[in-house]
């Protein structure tokens, strides 16, 4: 299986790319992103593109693909509903239906978030794109949701608040095995996460949309 993988360089992005350069069934990743993912492997390959609303300009580097991990995301705060769409909701779409475009049967996981099934602003826009991705001809497609992650080593979020709150919740992390099994719908793990994303693009998952004890079941080893 060949993925493309964009977001490589943050937090959920970086675990999924881990999973993926690890797992004996991904021949090749390519990572497209604004900035390196500072990761060297066989298997991987960078294409940086400053502006990702650029895909045309790229287009002929991203045929013979069988799937597209999608980790971009940014924080609502601050926001107003047009300005957090159209990172969340236009740049997702557009590169969906670019890559189908270019690789029909294609498979697309989508990374959501945690409480995206609210009445929130930022979780009416992520309800937009789960039901967009989820009417156009994907091989296999799903989003997931997850709750709060346990970073893998060396893995920082670019969210300050969120990255603060790793800091913070570091001596509980001991215990991050018991608290997936005791709070599934609350805690996951940036190893488990990435490596129910790969599920979904292989046809593994049971649903379209994977909730915190979702991904922490597909996920599991």
């Amino acid at each position: 299986m060949k993925i493309i993988l964009l977001g490589a360089s943050g937090m959920v992005g970086t675990g999924a790319l881990r999973e993926a350069l690890a797992a004996p069934e991904v021949e090749a990743v390519l990572s497209v992103g604004r900035r390196p993912c500072g990761v060297s492997h066989p298997k991987l390959r960078e294409l940086l593109l400053p502006d990702l609303f650029d895909v045309a300009a790229v287009e002929d580097q991203l045929t013979g693909y069988d799937a597209c991990i999608w980790a971009v995301g940014v924080s609502s705060v601050g926001l107003d509903e047009a300005a957090y769409a159209r990172v969340t909701e236009e740049l997702t779409l557009t590169w969906a239906r670019a890559l189908l475009r270019l690789n029909p049967g294609l498979s697309f996981c989508y990374c959501s978030a945690g409480g995206a099934g609210g009445r929130s602003m930022w979780a009416r826009v992520r309800q937009r794109v789960e039901g967009a991705l989820r009417e156009m001809p994907f091989r296999h497609a799903g989003a997931v949701r997850p709750g709060f992650i346990r970073p893998g080593p060396g893995i920082r979020s670019r969210t300050r608040g969120y990255q603060v709150g790793i800091v913070l919740l570091t001596p509980l992390f001991l215990f991050t095995p018991l608290l997936v099994r005791a709070f599934p719908f609350l805690f996951t793990t940036s190893e488990i996460l990435g490596r129910a994303m790969l599920r979904v693009v292989e046809g593994h998952a049971d649903g379209f949309i994977l909730e915190s004890a979702d991904i922490n079941r597909v996920g599991a080893r």
